[in-house]
């Protein structure tokens, strides 16, 4: 009996460094809640081919969103990236008026800051224009949209942002905002209106479409930055400061949440990317196999295929324990930081996203965080084990995306399946069976 228990054991000891000697991959996320029985009998792969490039994302839908994106970016990897906002402003009441022979003294545009994505120090210098046509608030506005506008600047302001200091305005501290000066000519406008346009949000609309926000190319100094705006804040809009024959005053024009606004992205076809992303946007399917880019603001997303999962293992059945898709950051140093989330669907043979049955378990199961400052990892233990399951059925693939790419600046480069090191991977442990 002591010679079969001591059979027992040397068998157990050699499955475990047979197991460890496939691969020195550490262990995975879950796999320490495993039984350490059920790891003695368990195998793995982390050779199945992945086919991995690079696509354009389609425009995004991006108006009446919280967070309004102006600014503009020279990536060295991205190339030149302009974000803009158009946006309605409207009458705080129905019928107003300034009072007897009124003057306009100023007129200023506030913006909130809700943020900030890429160099901090960069000098910016924002252009305001007014509509020529008008917006619709049930209408729907793209990333790729833009609105005609009149030919005449009305605001401007150079400037480096500072998110981080609370301004005071009349003696009380408020968020940290930029102001533009606007123009006299437009104050003399609004402030010499017919009583007919004051008298309506639908009359005032007809006269004053709205503004359209614009950045310059930053050329002096820094890579540039996307500003994050709220322009839902109590303190943005816009402030009439006047007097009239009896006071001084002021009068705020607000943008809420009855205005039409949407944001507009400029990638310029990505005339300066790296040749790496401009191959593969330009169809190269192979060139994504050392590196793939993922860029919010409707810029890019990557095409997955794992085109053998059924042939793993083959004339045996297998229960899939844990597989892991682990996707590691290859621009760590940038100072554009990489995005916190991904997200992963399956492709509907009409290219429509379907959720991927780890989904359904849970965000906390599923990941798709970014960890250890480097790599992404998914949890696709069910959606592998179906695919070699039912291996006949149709396979159009998975897309790769970035959560909320229509008010983010995110982006990420991404190591492909065929990278020297720490490449793109699918490891999958797994159980014979038969």
């Amino acid at each position: 009996m002591l010679r079969n228990k001591l059979t027992q054991i040397l068998a157990a000891l050699v499955a475990v460094v047979i197991i460890s000697s496939c691969n020195k991959e550490p262990d995975l996320i879950g796999l320490d809640l495993l039984p350490v029985t059920d790891r003695l009998d368990m195998a793995f792969t982390d050779t199945s081919t992945i086919i991995a490039y690079t696509i354009r994302e389609d425009s995004l839908q991006t108006d009446e969103l919280s967070t309004s994106l102006l600014g503009y970016i020279n990536d060295p990897v991205f190339g030149n990236v302009l974000a803009s906002v158009y946006t309605q402003f409207r009458l705080p009441l129905n019928n107003v008026t300034f009072g007897e022979n009124p003057v306009a003294d100023s007129l200023v545009l506030t913006l909130v800051y809700n943020g900030i994505y890429g160099d901090s120090l960069s000098l910016h210098t924002f252009r305001v224009f007014e509509l020529a046509d008008s917006l619709n608030i049930d209408s729907s506005y793209y990333s790729h949209m833009t609105v005609p506008v009149m030919p005449e600047q009305i605001g401007e302001a150079t400037f480096v942002p500072n998110l981080s200091t609370a301004d005071s305005v009349n003696g009380a501290f408020v968020p940290p905002h930029l102001r533009i000066s606007l123009s006299q000519e437009f104050a003399n406008k609004i402030i010499t209106s017919d009583e007919e346009t004051l008298s309506s949000n639908s009359y005032f609309l007809d006269v004053f479409k709205g503004l359209f926000i614009t950045a310059d190319q930053v050329t002096s100094n820094g890579t540039g930055a996307i500003l994050y705006f709220n322009l839902l804040d109590a303190m943005s809009g816009i402030t009439l400061h006047y007097h009239n024959d009896s006071d001084t005053s002021s009068m705020k024009f607000q943008i809420n949440a009855s205005c039409a606004r949407f944001n507009n992205y400029n990638h310029f076809n990505y005339t300066n990317a790296n040749p790496e992303l401009l191959a593969q946007l330009s169809g190269d399917t192979l060139a994504g196999n050392n590196r793939v880019f993922m860029q919010a603001m409707a810029g890019t997303k990557v095409m997955l295929r794992m085109p053998w999962l059924k042939n793993i293992p083959e004339n045996a059945k297998i229960a899939v324990n844990e597989a892991i898709l682990i996707l590691t950051n290859d621009d760590t140093e940038s100072v554009f930081p990489a995005t916190g989330q991904l997200a992963i669907r399956a492709l509907s043979a009409t290219g429509s996203y379907l959720l991927l049955p780890d989904e359904t378990i849970g965000s906390a199961y599923f990941g798709g965080r970014y960890i250890n400052k480097k790599e992404y990892r998914f949890r696709l233990t069910k959606y592998v084990q179906d695919r070699m399951k039912y291996g006949d059925l149709a396979d159009a693939g998975l897309m790769l995306l970035t959560p909320g790419g229509s008010l983010s600046a995110n982006r990420v480069v991404l190591k492909g399946p065929g990278n020297e090191a720490d490449r793109m991977r699918l490891v999958i442990y797994y159980t014979l069976v038969e």
